[in-house]
Order: structure tokens, then sequence, then C-alpha cells
């Protein structure tokens, strides 16, 4: 168990194995992320699809997802942008000292997570998660459409500013960059030359490339049989992915 002087010791959960695609993907990327932007020391409890299930865990993950983060002394708390703003907030890192800076912040954490995310989710669905060929190759152009609508306005928005609320790299960039990775495969975001240089510079934080490295890691060694996942399962998610490539 890891120990830092700032807080109680703390444990971040995470898969055990996921698909080649979704490596670099799985939410708890922005725990670590966060976690090492802002140098707080963890542990990462790695889980498999059976644990996510159990009463247990939905006890304190009510969507039976991850992450999780447990903190000795404190709730244990689901949901990475609740997660991300409490550290912040607890830290006073990646949150501007002004209070009417620090909501404009708030208010791009939640976009992300509301008026960004869901559409880019749905390029993915059906790239991915609909397994009717014919109702995905039909569905596909509206969601493209849409994600494309709202990347449009994102970079409208952020114009020709480095970083996304203004000012210095907040949570804002964190986690707004961290949904923007959905629509990596698509190439969407290239379609706008500051949206992918501000992503660029997101991602070139040395943070972020440890998190991902990290997560990464921590895939090898296991399979789909220590997810409980059969074979052929993981073979179909490899082959949808191919198709979209």
């Amino acid at each position: 168990m890891q120990v830092n002087a700032d807080h109680a010791p703390i444990t971040i959960t995470a898969l055990k194995w996921v698909p080649p695609f979704a490596r670099g993907q799985v939410r708890d990327f922005r725990l670590r992320w966060m976690m090492k932007e802002v140098g707080w020391s963890y542990d990462v409890e790695l889980i498999d699809g059976d644990t996510l299930a159990t009463d247990a865990y939905r006890a304190e993950h009510p969507f039976g997802q991850v992450p999780l983060l447990r903190e000795e002394g404190r709730p244990t708390l689901f949901e990475t942008g609740g997660i991300v703003l409490d550290i912040a907030e607890r830290t006073g890192k990646l949150l501007p000292e002004d209070a009417g800076e620090r909501a404009i912040v708030k208010c791009w954490t939640y976009a992300a997570l509301n008026s960004v995310e869901p559409f880019l989710m749905e390029v993915s669905f059906a790239d991915i998660f609909i397994e009717d060929k014919e109702i995905a190759a039909g569905y596909r152009p509206f969601a493209e459409k849409m994600a494309r609508d709202r990347l449009d306005k994102l970079a409208n928005a952020l114009g020709d500013r480095e970083w996304l609320a203004g000012g210095d790299f907040t949570i804002a960039d964190l986690m707004m960059a961290s949904v923007v990775k959905v629509a990596h495969s698509a190439r969407l975001v290239e379609e706008h030359d500051n949206l992918a240089a501000w992503r660029d510079r997101c991602f070139a934080r040395p943070a972020y490339g440890e998190a991902i490295a990290e997560q990464c890691a921590d895939f090898e060694g296991y399979g789909p049989q220590d997810m409980g996942w059969s074979d052929d399962f993981a073979a179909q998610m490899a082959e949808k992915e191919g198709e979209r490539a």
C-alpha cells in the first residue's frame, strides 16, 4: 500500500483485461492521469467481470463499472468527473483561484461529460457494440453527424486559446481531452486544426503518458478468461475494431 502524507491510502479499481482497441481508453486512466498531475500516490486493484456484478461492488458503484476510488476514512467515490473535481478541490490544483474562473472550469468539465461524450460514444456503439452489421451501417452516418456537430461547436468555442477555459491547463482540459479520445479511430478531431493541436498539447503532458503506459502495462499477463469473458467475445470485439480501422 502506497502512502502519501497529503491523504490517506488510496486504491483505484481497474479491469484486469480489455481487448487491444480499448487499452488506453478505459476510464480509470482519467484518475491515474489526475493523480499524477497532483502528485498523489495510489494503488490499483485489478478486478474481473464477476466482481463488477456483485452486490458488494454495486453497493459502491451502482452501475457496476470502473473506476472506484477508495480512500481510508472517506466515502468510496464513483464517476470520474466527480472524483477528478473532488481531488482538484482538495489539492487546489488544476483549478483557478478566482471563483468566477473556477465556475467556468466546472461548466466545461460537466460539458465534456454531458454535451460531448454521449455523442462521441454513439459512433463507438455503431462501430463496435451494435451486433447487427446492417443496423450498425444504417445508424453510423447519423451517429457521426451528431458527433461532428458537437466537435464543430467545441472547436468554435476553443478558438485560438491554448487551453479550454483560458489561462492554464485545468481539469476541464483533462476531462474534455479524455472524452475526445473516444473519437480517435474515427479521425473526427483532425477535421479541426485548433482542436487537434489542443488535444495534442493535453496528451503531451508527462502525467498523461505515464497514466496510459501504466494502464496498458496492467493488462499484461491477463486474458479474456481472467475477466470471465469468452475468447469468442474478445475475438468479436477485435473483429469489429478491425472493420472500423
